[in-house]
């Protein structure tokens, strides 16, 4: 099943050439490898049903299990495994895709209209067929200003009505606004999943979030919910209503996400035995599972995970107030307060200057065993792997702390006092960098860039928070400084971080530049790829001279699976994917029950 198009969320690097070939898995004192590839997997019926259990130890708990609202990593991932999506991806320097909900697809000659047939014999788990009604209901939450979705930028260049339009039962089409970057068009045609219409179309819009199917959802895949225990786990079992194909029903008997939010706790569960998967595993621990651990395959995935720090340029209380006065409107952006500290583009430049990013990258992502890297310093959020549109050609600030406090001494930053901690205006430098819990990566680096501005006379007071409560406060704009990550998007549209307008949830940082606006709609409105690209090039430039970011590293994630897992797939689409077909041999099987 494919992972949603706009998480949005490595193996040896894909470059432009493709993906490296499979591997069955590393050998005793190895480094990570490649993912397994699909193999000859044997049917369900082969197995004589399904066996095992795959169990998976997950940071945080999902929260929302309805497409239009979901949120966070956790929930695209169950998400993802209870439901059919249009269509399938498959990556190589950019998204390939084939039909998977959809039989085929095709655009009309001026392409701005998107034909998809769909499957005619595929219901929802309590045996309604899935049909384009299904589809368009999706659609029209992510259009109604009620529900608040993040993902508006998907429809935002189809035509108001067409989004899409439905022909008949298992035909509709997208029509867009005017022909655009044609894997753009199609991942925004796919990018969000069907909904039970006739479960829903009651639901109050302006509480979706709150709907007794968004913790109990009814989906159309292989598998479906079983139990949810808040805070605790959550069990997937094989959807007996599924009524695709054969070789798409589930070989295990169950998944279930643990949820544990220590790093540390979840290391020792996988080293023990009592979980199967775990992601995020830090180099130095992938070393000493290569060495001691032949049990535990690692995998690594590409560069979809990018860290930054996010400067708030407005004063969170005051935003806030503007936002709780506006109700369900726009803030006007203009009249909210900026913060003393990082309302000013000069004031971001030195302190992108005065943070050691390669020390980051060689403390927290070399192996001291082997000397490889598994870091890259970013300079955008568009991903390294997308080969044309990612823009080799910025230049990095050099890391120069004296360079830094002297730019922040010639806005004004100085130590008029004495006391180690630059001021103005009677204004100390000092403000809150929050993170998220269970991060052992982010809290050293942290610590890291604490150190860092302390040399130059900028206190950074470190908070963490638990990893939804740090999303919303993200989404709400309620914090100063915040250490914080993406799995990127594996097809191009800026707009949603950096387009200016309250109804990007994701423009955590308030980005107002009508210069990048203006660019952004011109890359989405250019149908031409190497145009395209090249307007995406000169987004990502414009952006890191402004520096609404602390652009950090991206990084190379390492993913661990019980070998006793055949036909494993982890590659930079999912940490766990196709996990329908993954399977256990009879000989190896743990949880028999």
């Amino acid at each position: 099943m494919p992972a949603p198009a706009l998480l949005l969320s490595l193996t040896a690097l894909l470059g432009c050439g493709g993906g490296a070939e499979p591997a069955a898995g590393p050998a005793a004192g190895a480094g990570p490898t490649e993912s397994q590839g699909p193999g000859k997997e044997p049917t369900v019926e082969e197995l004589g049903g399904p066996r095992d259990s795959l169990v998976l130890a997950y940071q945080s708990d999902a929260d929302v299990l309805l497409d239009p609202v979901s949120q966070t990593a956790a929930d695209g991932a169950i998400i993802d495994a209870l439901n059919m999506g249009l269509l399938d991806g498959d990556f190589d320097c950019e998204l390939k895709y084939e039909p998977e909900l959809a039989t085929s697809y095709s655009f009309s000659e001026d392409q701005t209209v998107l034909t998809m047939t769909l499957r005619d014999d595929i219901t929802w788990a309590d045996g309604t067929p899935v049909t384009a009604e299904d589809v368009k209901f999706a659609f029209d939450l992510v259009a109604d200003p009620q529900v608040a979705s993040p993902r508006l930028s998907s429809i935002e260049r189809m035509v108001e009505g067409k989004r899409p339009l439905v022909i008949d039962a298992h035909t509709l089409e997208f029509h867009f606004t005017q022909a655009y970057d044609r894997t753009t068009m199609l991942s925004h045609a796919s990018s969000i999943y069907p909904l039970p219409k006739h479960l829903l179309e009651d639901a109050d819009r302006a509480t979706l979030r709150g709907n007794a199917l968004a913790r109990k959802p009814v989906g159309d895949g292989p598998w479906r919910l079983d139990v949810w225990k808040p805070d605790e786990s959550i069990v997937l079992v094989p959807n007996e209503h599924f009524t695709g194909d054969l070789a798409d029903r589930p070989r295990l008997k169950r998944m279930i996400f643990k949820i544990i939010p220590e790093y540390a706790t979840r290391l020792l569960e996988l080293e023990k035995g009592s979980v199967d998967w775990m992601e995020g595993i830090q180099i130095a621990d992938a070393d000493r599972i290569a060495a001691e651990h032949p049990e535990i395959a690692l995998h690594r995935r590409g560069w979809r995970f990018m860290d930054y720090v996010a400067w708030n340029p407005f004063v969170p209380e005051d935003y806030k107030a503007k936002a709780a006065a506006a109700g369900d409107g726009e803030v006007d952006w203009s009249e909210v307060e900026r913060h003393p500290l990082f309302g000013d583009p000069a004031v971001r430049v030195a302190l992108a200057k005065a943070v050691d990013i390669q020390k980051l990258i060689d403390d927290l992502l070399t192996s001291e065993v082997t000397g490889e890297v598994y870091g890259k310093q970013a300079v955008s959020t568009v991903t390294p792997t997308l080969c044309q549109a990612y823009a080799d050609t910025i230049t990095p600030y050099p890391y120069d702390p004296a360079a830094a406090a002297a730019e922040l001494a010639a806005l004004g930053w100085t130590d008029s006092d004495g006391d180690g901690t630059l001021d103005k205006d009677g204004v100390d430098f000092r403000f809150t960098l929050m993170t998220n819990s269970g991060n052992a990566r982010r809290a050293k680096a942290s610590v890291i860039i604490q150190a860092n501005l302390k040399a130059i006379g900028v206190d950074a007071q470190l908070e963490t928070v638990e990893s939804n409560t740090f999303f919303d406060r993200l989404r709400k704009k309620d914090y100063e400084a915040a250490l914080a990550g993406w799995s990127a998007a594996l097809f191009v549209d800026m707009s949603t971080m950096w387009h200016s307008g309250d109804q990007y949830e994701f423009n955590f940082v308030s980005y107002d530049n009508p210069e990048v606006d203006a660019l952004i709609e011109q890359a989405l409105n250019e149908p031409d790829s190497a145009r395209n690209s090249a307007l995406w090039r000169q987004v990502q430039e414009r952006i890191y001279r402004d520096q609404p970011y602390l652009f950090l590293f991206w990084r190379d994630d390492i993913v661990g699976v019980s070998e006793r897992f055949r036909d494993v797939k982890v590659d930079i689409l999912g940490g766990f994917r196709d996990t329908e077909t993954w399977w256990v041999p009879a000989d190896s099987v743990k949880y028999a029950r």
